[in-house]
């Protein structure tokens, strides 16, 4: 006979476990299968670890830019092996170095964990390694895998993805990297402060080309000052393998053809769902036109019974919006196993910040000054250079912009974008603002200590005018 639980969730990442706690908060069995490291991509293979490397990255920029501050130590080293040593001491610091941490933390729960690949036989079985385990209901938690463009060459070339990136023995004099997005853009950030030659190429305009258009325009600037050597508008036509360690990438941009040899290609070109394999047909659970598990705002799939949480639905793809997911999925999974009918949470994801680490920081929450101009024909918005700041004065951290967008009847703020030093900190400012439905004249009123870098946020606040 097979187990049976009142919740099965498949994945244990972020959203995976904040499933499995809000189960166990009411009572439910539950079962949590996964096929690999225990806490998913983020502690283990992505924004733990290449927080931590770039962390050793900046301490590389500071001790370059020390003599300016009268400051000196000697030459630069960057020693790679005790660099990736300090990944793997912040990683295991999350994970318990072989995932115990996740096993100490389900068994206080009170949650069973199964290893293995998890596969739907009919709406209430998966079979795990060929055992079936049986629920009322199910979490999807798989989060995503990486997008390989389809390049002349490609098949059986030596690239490496963002998560083998972060775990390189050797530091590459030359890398190249397929993708301008915030992973790309955080692996350049790093390697280049190692003093790696680093080549970006992103098929958009503009690097992190999602962001206010200002802002990315910034960051592009940021990277090039670094040192990047910037592609964009650009398409990688053919990849080829060349002798002693050399790879050849052929790249297509404005109408000419340029050849970049360098000694490692990463290939961060975006992500997709993690489905492969789950035989979801067989639960009948329904995918979008892009590869999603397709959710509402209750985080339903298309059988009543299962629920699917965080990347693998394809909306933010943040390990912050995966645990706010995870958390309504496992709850409204049980009230499902106990065929309830009132009471089911719904995400509300109106208010996400978001953070890229190059440097200096991406920060934003909400609307764009475009998006905003769009939706209400006019908008307020309001810019501060950062530079006019005491506190980047007294950290030699003067480039940079806070720009606030707010409703242009209303004055409430709609949205916030920012590449300052520390903006992932800062932005947290504007969200509670858009959360709490405050004015621009709210936040212009607030006193702030002196000499800090949110008084910058005040400052694009009072300075707001009708665009």
């Amino acid at each position: 006979m097979p187990s049976s639980f009142d919740v099965l969730i498949i994945g244990s990442g972020s959203a995976g476990f904040a499933a499995a706690e809000a189960a166990r908060a009411e009572g439910a069995s539950v079962c949590l299968v996964e096929k690999a490291e225990l806490g998913g991509e983020c502690p283990n293979w992505a924004c733990v670890p290449s927080k931590a490397l770039l962390r050793a990255a900046r301490a590389a920029r500071e001790a370059r830019s020390a003599p300016s501050y009268g400051v000196s130590s000697g030459g630069l080293h960057v020693d790679w092996p005790k660099v990736m040593e300090y990944r793997k001491r912040v990683v295991d610091s999350i994970t318990g170095g072989d995932g115990s941490r996740y096993v100490k933390l389900a068994a206080k729960l009170g949650v069973e964990i199964v290893r293995g690949t998890a596969a739907f036989l009919d709406a209430n079985t998966v079979d795990v390694g060929g055992k079936p385990l049986r629920a009322r209901a199910f979490v999807v938690a798989t989060g995503t895998t990486e997008v390989v463009p389809p390049i002349a060459g490609i098949d059986g070339f030596p690239f490496v993805t963002s998560r083998e990136a972060l775990t390189l023995d050797r530091q590459p004099q030359s890398m190249a990297i397929i993708g301008g997005g915030p992973v790309g853009c955080e692996i350049a950030t790093a390697y280049a402060s190692f003093g790696t030659r680093v080549v970006l190429i992103q098929s958009a305009a503009a690097v992190l080309n999602r962001e206010d258009a200002e802002i990315s325009e910034l960051a592009g600037q940021s990277l090039a000052d670094l040192g990047v050597e910037l592609q964009t508008s650009a398409t990688v036509t053919e990849v080829i393998n060349a002798r002693g360690g050399v790879y050849g990438l052929k790249v297509s941009a404005n109408g000419s053809v340029t050849t970049h040899a360098v000694g490692c290609v990463v290939v961060a070109a975006g992500k997709r769902a993690n489905v492969d394999g789950l035989g979801l047909d067989a639960a009948g659970v329904r995918l979008d036109a892009r590869g999603n598990v397709a959710t509402g705002d209750d985080q339903r799939t298309s059988a009543r019974n299962v629920f699917a949480a965080g990347d693998v639905n394809g909306g933010l793809l943040f390990t912050h919006t995966a645990h706010h997911e995870g958390a309504a999925a496992g709850h409204n999974a049980v009230l499902e196993a106990k065929g309830k009918r009132l009471g089911f949470l719904k995400s509300d994801e109106r208010v996400v910040p978001r953070v890229t680490f190059v440097a200096p920081e991406v920060a934003s929450v909400g609307m764009t000054a475009d998006e905003a101009k769009k939706r209400f024909k006019k908008a307020l918005v309001g810019r501060y250079h950062v530079a006019s700041l005491g506190r980047a004065a007294t950290d030699n951290g003067r480039f940079g912009l806070v720009k606030i967008v707010a409703h242009p009847t209303t004055r409430k703020v709609l949205g916030c974008h920012m590449l300052s030093e520390h903006a992932g900190e800062m932005v947290h400012e504007a969200a509670l603002a858009i959360h709490l439905g405050a004015t621009v004249d709210k936040v212009a009123s607030l006193i702030h200590a002196y000499p800090t870098w949110s008084e910058a946020v005040v400052a694009a606040a009072s300075a707001c005018v009708l665009e």
